[in-house]
């Protein structure tokens, strides 16, 4: 049994009308990754858009390669990649480089994207994301050995090509693959290392996605302890006073830009908007509380999972908006009261 915690995602979001910094909010990303590795944490995890108006992360390879320099042991992992928008060659070179830089502790999450402005950005035909991405994890392999190889796809076509250096780890990072449909749990099951569950669906939910994951490693006919399961979850630990007074605002921050996206957010003529859920939703989708309360919370997750081989539970502890003390504070609350409980579930 392996129970890794993980920090993240970070996303480096900066509400319009914050007083806060991009510049701020990068570098206080690398002193919140490197209080974490002090504090017992297993990982930090990033996470991609584009065009975002409140600046979601889009640049996911470099970020991680200032976590490398800031850090020396914690595993670094994206969470995920949009696929699609790289070229398979250049994200081999740039994944390869920062699991040197970090000594092969880079974990290279995949994901194939699923919003139309992303994908009419960057001149993507969103019905190709699929086939681009499965493509691609044929290429990361082929390339991370070092040796030149040719590629027919219907995406993608090399002719005798290379990518040099090849990564620290004999075989290139470890690739999970994301995704929320049933296929995508299967799809992870069937040729990935690993797969990233979002957040949310409660704990039966994580079960049964679970049971399709390793339904799928079977019938592929591997090894069900050779794939990993990573699960995102938002919580929030406080002692002075009322902890859902403190993240409310950055939780309807980060959660609302999805709603706003579905609503046609961050598109030409609509501009920048969050449509936030209401408290309840908010309040099931991050836990806020005391130690004691958000350890209760989160106990049966690592409960259900913590007998897997490799479990990953990556834990968001800062929001948009949220200054470093506050976050920082939840931080060394989380790693001191909560994150010894989890790791010996």
């Amino acid at each position: 049994m392996a129970v890794h915690i993980g920090i993240g995602l970070f996303t480096a979001q900066v509400p319009p009308g914050s007083d806060r910094t991009f510049t701020q909010e990068y570098r206080e990303a690398l002193d919140l990754v490197r209080l974490a590795e002090t504090l017992g944490f297993d990982s930090a995890w990033v996470s991609e858009h584009h065009g975002a108006g409140d600046g979601y992360l889009a640049s996911l390879l470099p970020t991680l390669a200032a976590f490398a320099a800031a850090t020396e042991r914690i595993r670094l992992g994206t969470g995920v990649v949009l696929t699609p928008f790289h070229h398979p060659l250049r994200l081999a070179e740039d994944a390869a480089a920062v699991d040197l830089l970090s000594g092969g502790r880079l974990i290279l999450g995949l994901g194939m994207g699923w919003r139309e402005e992303e994908f009419r950005m960057f001149g993507v035909p969103i019905g190709e994301r699929l086939r681009r991405t499965i493509e691609t994890i044929d290429i990361l392999r082929l390339a991370w050995t070092g040796e030149r190889f040719s590629y027919e796809g219907r995406a993608f076509s090399f002719d005798q090509v290379q990518v040099r250096p090849p990564p620290a780890r004999p075989g290139g990072p470890p690739i999970f693959l994301g995704g929320s449909a049933e296929a995508a749990v299967r799809r992870a099951g069937r040729i990935a290392d690993g797969y990233i569950r979002t957040r949310g669906g409660g704990v039966e939910r994580m079960r049964e996605d679970a049971h399709v994951l390793d339904q799928a490693i079977r019938d592929a006919g591997r090894d069900v302890h050779s794939v990993a399961f990573a699960q995102l979850q938002n919580a929030f630990v406080w002692e002075d006073g009322d902890a859902w007074e403190v993240v409310r605002q950055g939780a309807a921050a980060h959660i609302g830009v999805y709603g706003g996206w579905d609503q046609g957010s961050d598109t030409p003529g609509k501009g920048f908007f969050i449509v936030p859920p209401n408290d309840e939703t908010l309040r099931r989708v991050t836990p806020a509380g005391t130690p004691r309360e958000v350890l209760h919370a989160l106990r049966p997750i690592v409960e259900a999972f913590g007998g897997r081989d490799e479990f990953h539970l990556v834990v968001r502890l800062h929001y948009p908006g949220m200054d470093f003390d506050t976050s920082a504070r939840s931080v060394e609350l989380f790693a001191e009261k909560v994150l010894p409980s989890l790791k010996g579930s």
